[in-house]
């Protein structure tokens, strides 16, 4: 039997609501409270206690277009705010916009909801069609209805709502149509609010503005959660954490059940490092959201984001216990796993995800993650494609060129290894020391001596307290000078030395050996032996079965010098 997915579940339920037979009749704009009810739901982010409030809510009401746009908004605002359901939220609220508009053609409301889903899908000119009718119909040119104020304002309202928040924006006709909007109703809260994110989205540096209307809106009604959040949001941003957390309080203190002053206050104590707060706040606002798998899901997003990958897996695993079909899981999980070393595991969760999703939706990240795991599990000539393909996707993302580069390393491949480290330290992001060493190994493995010392060279500009930079300049300097005749790589062994502390020394035992080696090797050369004798005692100390050691220190002339040191 074919599995029934969740996006199935949800399209089929819309479908099996509508084959009812209702009785056919124009319906005026539903303000019982039981929509108020089903709306507050919907902004405290209960998105599933919604849904079952808006099937009764059009069991009772078949011919409402408002309750048809509500459950509409209730999954497109579920897409909004969490993209881990991507095109599925947007295909249900298509569909309860569309028969809201057969049910109730007159009411101009769910014009507006299918332009909206016309514009995210990046179709500009057929959404402003939509949105044309729906302004048209609210028109004193048209003769065969009448609107109150606010059905006028709101059809303005949430046009204006999808110009703000999509991708693609057009932010003064937003602020124009609000403008329209509170000429109809100029009291109503909603507007300033919507104003103030219209105008934070215009000036993002200056949010005098957008406080002014928020303010507004909360003097308007000193009950909006929705103000409030947007001022704790405001001071949030501009890492006002304490006064961010005030208003946020204060918004829980109007309605203990409004679940996104909790997963705000969550993100505001993640963002000040106090993690356990910030889980503690996040699990209230799982226990008002009771059952709601979206938000287990976002939380599991949470735990990830907080570094806690092994709670984010356990959480994962029990929501597909129960719904194997939520695809954005799979990623997650991918990417936990990743971050935790399991690489096996790892790679099962990617492929299940990309065998489930459409590759037109595929992210730069899907593909780093991927690639990384390809390489922890050993699979470099698959991970450098993979890799390829996040960088090709995100040109932004230049520090993968370091993880581009250490795959082709493993491959062998070191001039496209030296060319993907030189494009990431010339991207700037988090350069340091190991991005020097790696492109000086690539040079080095590739028999480019010169460049690979001016490479290690770094690492001791940088950071002169790391061993290795020393340690790697005297083997760039040994494959310039491969006879030692000319002691290139001297000064650096001897600098490599002279810094390890004796309780360093077990750790740098090899390179220690190393550098006796060749120091006593260049000493012979320069028939200096009585330092030719220290190094080679300090060699046998280290390696006393050493058989370059014991030759030495047989040699007479050796035996006879005097070790002063």
């Amino acid at each position: 039997m074919e599995q029934f997915s969740i996006s199935t579940f949800r399209i089929a339920m819309c479908y099996l609501l509508f084959a009812f037979s209702f009785p056919w009749g124009r319906s005026g704009w539903a303000t019982a409270q039981s929509l108020q009810d089903a709306i507050k739901f919907t902004e405290s982010e209960q998105f599933e206690k919604a849904s079952d409030a808006y099937v009764s809510l059009i069991q009772r009401e078949p011919t409402s277009g408002d309750n048809y746009f509500f459950f509409g908004e209730n999954y497109f605002k579920q897409e909004i705010i969490d993209s881990s359901f991507k095109a599925i939220e947007l295909d249900s609220a298509k569909i309860l916009y569309q028969k809201g508009l057969s049910k109730n053609p007159g009411n101009p409301i769910n014009y507006v909801g299918l332009g909206k889903v016309l514009w995210y899908e990046g179709k500009p000119n057929d959404a402003k069609k939509q949105f044309y009718d729906a302004v048209q119909i609210i028109s004193p040119a048209n003769k065969t209805a009448s609107f109150t104020p606010h059905q006028k304002a709101l059809v303005y309202m949430k046009i204006a709502e999808c110009y703000i928040k999509a991708k693609n924006k057009d932010l003064p006709e937003a602020i124009n149509l609000l403008n329209k909007a509170l000429k109809e109703e100029p009291n109503n809260p909603e507007i300033y609010i919507l104003m103030g994110d219209a105008m934070l989205e215009q000036n993002p540096g200056d949010a005098s503005q957008a406080i002014g209307q928020y303010k507004k809106a909360s003097e308007l009604d000193k009950k909006s959660c929705k103000a409030l959040l947007r001022i704790g949001q405001l001071y949030n941003r501009a890492r006002n954490l304490p006064e961010a957390v005030r208003n946020y309080d204060a918004a829980i203190a109007v309605d203990p059940n409004f679940a996104p002053a909790f997963r705000e206050k969550a993100e505001v104590y993640y963002r000040g490092k106090q993690y356990e707060a910030a889980i503690t706040n996040y699990q209230k606002y799982l226990e008002i959201n009771s059952g709601s798998v979206s938000s287990r899901v976002r939380y599991a997003s949470f735990l990830f984001l907080s570094k806690k990958y092994n709670e984010a897996i356990t959480s994962i695993q029990e929501i597909q216990k129960q719904n194997p079909s939520i695809i954005f899981l799979y990623r997650l999980l991918a990417y936990s796993y990743s971050e935790t070393g399991n690489c096996t595991d790892g790679l099962k969760a990617i492929d299940e995800f990309f065998l489930k999703a459409d590759p037109k939706k595929n992210l730069a990240s899907d593909y780093e993650y991927n690639g990384k795991l390809l390489s922890k599990c050993g699979k470099d000539s698959l991970a450098v494609e993979k890799l390829k393909l996040a960088i090709q996707q995100d040109t932004s993302k230049t520090e993968l060129n370091g993880d581009l580069g250490k795959a082709l390393v493993k491959t062998k491949k070191y001039h496209e290894a030296i060319e993907a480290f030189s494009k990431k330290i010339r991207g700037g992001k988090s350069v340091d020391a190991n991005d020097y060493y790696s492109l000086g190994l690539a040079y080095y493995y590739s028999k480019q001596c010169g460049k690979a010392d001016t490479a290690f060279m770094q690492i001791v500009i940088l950071r002169p307290d790391i061993l290795l930079g020393y340690l790697y300049r005297a083997k760039a300097n040994t494959c310039l000078d491969p006879d030692s005749k000319k002691g290139l790589a001297k000064p650096f062994y001897e600098d490599f030395l002279s810094k390890i502390k004796p309780e360093e020394l077990d750790k740098n035992k090899n390179g220690a050996i190393e550098a006796y080696d060749y120091l006593g090797y260049y000493f012979m050369l320069q028939k200096d032996y009585a330092k030719a004798k220290c190094m080679y005692l300090k060699l046998k100390e280290l390696d006393p079965n050493n058989a370059k050691a014991k030759k030495a220190l047989a040699e007479p002339n050796v035996v006879k010098a005097n070790c002063s040191q």
